[in-house]
């Protein structure tokens, strides 16, 4: 399996961007079929995959192993931060580490959107995304046969009550990494939902993106400081799979959206605060 971004096809999600080697081996090839006209269209609307990622961030950030590191942000529509204001500058980190603070400072240049579909951006600025994730332990409460993804379709996973998972990441549309005995497995969520404790903890985890500063330095940011900053808004979305940098004239409004997003989400009325 491949984690970083998803790929939802024909009921079967995949994650992509970095091999894991100890996942479950796939079962043969199925016999060959006609092509499925309506199947390939779903696929060619899919956002194209990001370059493979090469950097080990588990060894370049410091995190523990209680902490899963891997490429990408999680969600089916991942995070993402764009900056509105010109002469935004943002504390920066050079070693991505959530222990440590901020020690540095990046300057941004406006109306850049820092968000994994923007390829663009991606590749001019040789942007490099990663998640630390803080694990937990699952216990199941009775026996269950859990469903699990792999290359070579849906396999179920055994258990009895009492066993563990281990918690490591989320994917999106409902899909998380764990692992049981070594290996990982990416399963429904849900399906853990009434039979496990997996409701108890709260997922912590840390999203980190590199940038190129303006002056050509690069420097780490973390999603949950950056957003706070001044004139830095969530990206906007157009559609699944499609970002880009920011038209000058759509700014503003932009900024209005934001606004109005962050008051509903608080559960403000609008013109309360007026």
């Amino acid at each position: 399996m491949r984690l970083g971004c998803i790929l939802i096809a024909a009921g079967l999600l995949a994650a992509c961007g970095q091999e894991r080697a100890d996942a479950p081996a796939a079962t043969p090839a199925p016999a060959e079929t006609k092509a499925d006209p309506g199947l390939d269209s779903a696929l060619e609307a899919e956002p194209a995959a990001p370059p493979v990622d090469d950097l080990d961030y588990k060894a370049l950030s410091g995190y523990d192993d209680s902490w899963y590191v891997s490429p990408g942000w999680p969600g089916e529509y991942p995070a993402g931060f764009a900056v509105l204001d010109a002469g935004t500058t943002v504390p920066a980190w050079t070693v991505p580490n959530g222990a440590n603070e901020a020690d540095t400072r990046c300057a941004l240049p406006q109306y850049a959107n820092y968000q994994l579909w923007n390829y663009a951006r991606a590749e001019a600025d040789d942007l490099r995304f990663f998640v630390a994730t803080k694990t937990f332990p699952v216990t199941l409460n009775q026996d269950a046969s859990i469903e699990y993804i792999s290359e070579g379709g849906i396999h179920t996973l055994d258990l009895k009550a009492g066993e563990q998972l281990t918690y490591l990441r989320y994917l999106g549309e409902g899909f998380t990494v764990v692992s049981h005995e070594g290996a990982e497995y990416d399963i429904n969520e849900a399906e853990l939902r009434d039979i496990s404790d997996i409701g108890s903890m709260p997922t912590v985890e840390d999203q980190w993106v590199r940038v190129t500063c303006e002056g050509g330095d690069q420097a780490w940011l973390l999603y949950a400081s950056v957003i706070e900053h001044p004139g830095v808004v969530p990206s906007p979305m157009l559609a699944y799979g499609e970002a880009s940098d920011i038209a000058p004239e759509d700014a503003e409004q932009i900024r209005m959206d934001a606004e109005a997003n962050r008051l509903a989400y608080e559960g403000v009325e609008p013109g309360s605060l007026e």
